[in-house]
């Protein structure tokens, strides 16, 4: 199986919308009228959940009516928060198909499907002109994406000189390997972690400065109402993957970062 097809292997389930609804129904919620912060219960794929989220977003010091890329935007969480939240218009892309037909869906549920595009493709190969957004997102994706010269490229290419690029990202800590299944690899064929100085001479490489990190960041969060969370997406082995993510992370085998840096005038 190649890299691709491992990958949407790993993150690729169908029927996920009528998963989530069943999901927030048998926790008490009224899906039949969905918003942004009840999908926030199941759609935020990534350690931390929308905690994280707006740390990364008040770290990138997002500003009203800015147009974004979400890059590797997921069943599109972080889409929908930054819309709402910020008025953010939003192009998003993620390279598995379910994922983006999901998005699709929860968005005009949500009534955000004029203010949020999404469309299948991949962060190495962007289908954008250059220039073209005021902040580039990509959220706890970056572990899955071997060339990452190419992916930081391509981030640099569609900003706006001036503008900027945030990412999570789990490098590796000098403990010794993580342990498996994590969240974003059952096992490590597809699970691409640099030390955080390597990702750092990544992002100097592809020209970009004014680079803040904040490092350390826990993947706990408050645990969401009993049947919710990002196993209802991710599958029933998702609390064994995040376990891990925060056991390796503990024992010094991984370190979590926020980035936010800039594209040069």
């Amino acid at each position: 199986m190649d890299l691709h097809s491992s990958i949407e292997a790993h993150y690729g389930a169908d029927d996920l919308v009528e998963r989530i609804m069943t999901a927030l129904r048998g926790a008490g919620y009224d899906a039949d009228r969905p918003t942004v912060e009840m999908l926030s219960l199941v759609d935020q794929l990534h350690g931390g959940g929308l905690d994280s989220t707006k740390a990364q977003a008040e770290l990138a010091g997002i500003s009203r009516g800015m147009k974004v890329l979400d890059a590797g935007c997921g069943i599109g969480g972080s889409s929908r928060y930054l819309a709402q939240t910020y008025g953010c218009r939003v192009e998003a892309i993620d390279l598995t198909p379910q994922f983006v037909e999901t998005a699709e869906r929860l968005n005009r549920l949500c009534g955000l499907e004029d203010v949020i595009s999404v469309r299948q493709g991949s962060v190495t190969d962007l289908p954008y002109e250059g220039g073209a957004f005021d902040l580039v997102w990509c959220q706890n994706v970056s572990m899955n994406v071997e060339d990452k010269p190419r992916m930081l490229a391509e981030a640099f290419r569609v900003l706006a000189p001036g503008d900027r690029y945030t990412l999570s990202h789990v490098a590796r800590g000098k403990a010794g390997e993580p342990y498996y299944p994590l969240p974003w690899a059952r096992e490590p064929s597809y699970s691409f972690i640099e030390t955080p100085e390597e990702m750092l001479e990544l992002l100097k490489g592809a020209g970009f400065t004014n680079i803040v990190v904040r490092q350390g960041a826990s993947s706990s969060a408050k645990p969401p109402p009993e049947g919710l969370g990002s196993q209802v997406v991710m599958g029933p082995d998702m609390p064994l993957r995040s376990a891990n993510a925060i056991r390796s992370r503990e024992e010094g085998r991984l370190i979590g970062m926020l980035i936010v840096a800039e594209r040069p005038q």
